[in-house]
């Protein structure tokens, strides 16, 4: 287990690195938009009863 996540902390800050002093701004952005992009599909196939429960109720009702 600690070899796991020894590994994964070190991916994670090879990410940032590579994200931080690699890439230009075209290619961060492009990767934003990707990741943005499979949330919103991931999203629109996630259940509406599932949506309903996970998302903040708006239930301020004035007195």
């Amino acid at each position: 287990m600690k070899n796991k996540t020894s590994g994964l902390i070190a991916l994670g800050l090879a990410a940032f690195a590579y994200w931080k002093y690699k890439m230009t701004p075209e290619q961060k952005q492009n990767l934003k938009n990707k990741v943005s992009d499979a949330g919103k599909n991931l999203w629109d196939k996630v259940p509406q009863g599932v949506k309903e429960a996970v998302s903040p109720q708006k239930t301020q009702q004035s007195i």
